[in-house]
């Protein structure tokens, strides 16, 4: 049987933050729950408070020891991927090798126009910044002449533990998205997939494309992995989940009502196992559960992903 992950996501906190003792105090215990990996999500310009990826996930790396890291989805478009190989790579270096990255263009436009970035060949940015990464990961000096970006004799040291479970050999790069260009980039250039809010028939549907895109382009073999967030709430029942949450915690931009929920797992933690099991018949077996909840309930519901959810999953495996 295939081991099912199960990580968590941290972010978008609309009602709050947590302390920065409470996200120590919850990263600290998270491997005792069973839970896989932190994914924190990138936003410059976001309506509510938004923490630094870097430095929140060294504090995470700090009280942790097996746990993966890593951003979901990371702007990479809006900074020098010089800068961010660097931060990544000393990162990387801190973990001792658990850094995985999800990049992405967001969906954010008003994040490229305070940066300065052209709306324009967002996409083709992209690549030329994933491209990078991997050379400056990988070479002891490194020279590149794009688009977008042009160097000479860079070197970046440390660089990143080398990888083997992927065919570039360096830290995951995984792509997040849903439009065309995204699943054509992750069977392309990515490591794996990243997606968000998708039901099991979106996310078949798109992984099916992206295996033909990858036959396209002479990838047919490669190892593409795959991963889905999802907004997740456990309580003793889906009615009671529903009623413990304000309705606008829900609600991404003008999308809510049952479009959402379709998108979601709550109830108990029976009914969340029955409905992540859909995904799995589809070929899902990485999850990231992004607890919808207050600051004063977030380290419960925390924990309820890690013992109830994950810890689940580890004993059906073993």
């Amino acid at each position: 049987m295939k081991q099912i992950k199960v990580g968590v996501g941290l972010g978008l906190w609309r009602f709050g933050l947590p302390s920065p003792d409470t996200i120590a105090r919850v990263a600290a215990r998270a491997e005792e729950w069973g839970i896989d990996s932190f994914w924190l999500s990138d936003h410059l310009m976001a309506p509510n408070p938004e923490l630094d990826v870097v430095a929140t996930l060294s504090l995470i790396a700090s009280r942790t020891s097996k746990i993966r890291l890593g951003p979901s989805v990371y702007l990479l478009n809006l900074r020098h991927p010089l800068l961010v190989a660097k931060s990544f790579a000393s990162l990387d270096y801190l973990a001792n090798g658990r850094i995985v990255m999800a990049v992405g263009t967001g969906a954010n436009l008003a994040d490229y126009a305070a940066c300065g970035i052209p709306l324009e060949a967002r996409g083709a940015r992209l690549d030329e910044g994933i491209r990078i990464l991997r050379q400056v990961w990988i070479e002891p000096s490194s020279s590149f002449a794009g688009k977008f970006y042009k160097f000479d004799n860079v070197a970046i040291e440390p660089r990143p533990i080398p990888r083997t479970n992927n065919d570039f050999g360096t830290i995951d790069l995984w792509i997040g998205g849903q439009s065309k260009g995204a699943l054509m980039r992750a069977a392309k250039l990515g490591d794996g997939f990243f997606a968000s809010f998708q039901t099991p028939e979106e996310f078949a549907a798109n992984m099916t494309a992206i295996n033909q895109y990858a036959r396209d382009f002479g990838r047919e073999h490669a190892r593409i992995e795959s991963g889905l967030i999802l907004r997740c709430r456990i309580s003793s029942s889906r009615a009671r989940a529903l009623e413990e949450v304000d309705p606008k915690l829900w609600r991404i931009g003008a999308v809510d009502g049952e479009a959402v929920l379709k998108r979601s797992v709550y109830g108990s933690p029976d009914d969340i196992i029955r409905r992540m099991e859909d995904y799995v018949a589809a070929g899902l077996d990485k999850f990231v559960l992004w607890p919808i909840a207050t600051p004063a309930d977030w380290p419960k519901q925390m924990e309820l992903i890690g013992r109830e959810i994950a810890s689940h999953y580890l004993k059906q495996a073993a």
